[in-house]
């Protein structure tokens, strides 16, 4: 994020108590993606190796395999080697993801304050002496907000650093080798809470990873996944049981990770789910609550919403498709259906032609949304997405300033 150029000369009044960072955002926030894409496929490694090394010592006995089941399960043996690697990589993405954030966060913190200084500046010029009178108090109070919000902040960094280096030099430990930490950045304890990165479920990844091959629209979300870098993890546990989230999977925006919760839940619910956030990471960067109005904002997220369950709609009758089984019907179908079939009966008697294969599609997809829309408003999706446009960036900017 670039200092806009327009707001330069203003800078110059609070330059000394607010440093704006580096523009480097994007190349650190690759940096964390590719740690915790490290970390993650670690992960899935060692899931699918762990079955294939029991086989060995429950299918063979001998000297030789009793050695082998002891080598692995050492404590300086590969599956431990394995799980510290995965988590001080996961650890070290967290935490420089993290830096990124707050950075931004500072930064829109800075061009909040050079905005109301800018504001305040032609008030000034309006009303003449009083009003430049009133503007350089506004300056000597934002210039004390911000010192002391950067005291704050270096405050935590500095408290956040000593508890990830210990943490991270523990992991590290565990893999046996003499490697300085150069830079572990700023995680991670709270994000770490609450992504859970060290918790996927390889089980029911390779489970709802073959559900999906079965049908074209499920092979073409895992490659638009791959192709997109997109980070996915399989959590335990029922995502509803978060504050911060809606149903049972979420895509961050601004981390690229995409969390499905696992919950007991069958491999064809798992899919059904990914094909949904999978459409929200497809529409990445909107809808946008700090540049659209809160109805629309509501409208638009509720709107990404239906398309989800229509998607997930389709591949689930794909894969019905190619079982041989007979489909039950979604929410989004039965609509679909009983329109088409209301228009034509009304039609034939009124002795005219039936619908079209467009016109039907048309009239059952508006219908088909419709029924889905509905269903999202009554599970409250509304309220929520106002709520998430009442805070919008101003409680996020505050919470990141909050150490976890």
């Amino acid at each position: 994020m670039e200092l806009p150029a327009d707001l330069a000369k203003m800078y110059g009044f609070i330059k000394d108590v607010a440093p704006w960072p580096d523009d480097d955002e994007d190349t650190r926030m690759r940096s964390g993606r590719a740690w915790v894409d490290l970390g993650v496929e670690l992960r899935k490694g060692a899931g699918r190796i762990e079955p294939a090394v029991q086989r060995v010592w429950s299918a063979n006995r001998g000297a030789d395999v009793a050695a082998f089941k002891k080598m692995w399960d050492d404590e300086d043996g590969p599956k431990q080697h394995l799980a510290a690697g995965s988590d001080a990589a996961l650890l070290t993405g967290a935490g420089t993801m993290a830096v990124v954030v707050l950075r931004v966060a500072w930064k829109a913190v800075v061009l909040f304050m050079l905005a109301t200084l800018v504001v305040s500046a032609i008030a000034a010029l309006v009303s003449g002496p009083v009003g430049y009178f009133m503007w350089a108090s506004r300056l000597v109070g934002i210039r004390k907000a911000l010192q002391s919000m950067l005291t704050q902040v270096r405050h935590h960094v500095l408290d956040v650093v000593k508890g990830t280096l210990r943490r991270a030099m523990a992991t590290l430990s565990l893999l046996r080798i003499a490697a300085p930490v150069a830079f572990v950045g700023l995680p991670a304890s709270g994000y770490w809470r609450h992504y859970g990165l060290a918790a996927s479920d390889e089980e029911a990844r390779r489970k709802t990873e073959e559900v999906l091959s079965e049908t074209p629209a499920g092979r073409e979300a895992l490659a638009w996944v791959r192709d997109h870098g997109i980070t996915v993890l399989f959590q335990g546990g029922d995502l509803n049981d978060s504050p911060d989230l809606v149903g049972l999977g979420d895509f961050q925006d601004n981390l690229d990770v995409l969390r499905i919760g696992v919950s007991g839940r069958s491999p064809e619910e798992l899919a059904e789910t990914f094909i949904h956030e999978v459409n929200h990471a497809r529409n990445q960067g909107g809808p946008d609550p700090i540049l659209m109005g809160r109805e629309a904002f509501i409208d638009a997220s509720i709107d990404e919403e239906v398309e989800g369950e229509v998607k997930a709609s389709e591949m689930r009758e794909q894969l019905a498709a190619a079982r041989g089984q007979q489909v039950i019907e979604t929410d989004y179908r039965w609509a679909y259906n009983d329109a088409v079939r209301q228009e034509n009966d009304a039609r034939t008697q009124a002795h005219q032609r039936p619908l079209t294969a467009e016109e039907q599609h048309s009239l059952g997809d508006r219908a088909g949304r419709a029924a889905v829309r509905e269903n999202i408003i009554d599970a409250d999706y509304r309220r929520t997405y106002g709520e998430h446009w009442d805070k919008r960036w101003p409680t996020a900017v505050r919470n990141l300033l909050t150490p976890p």
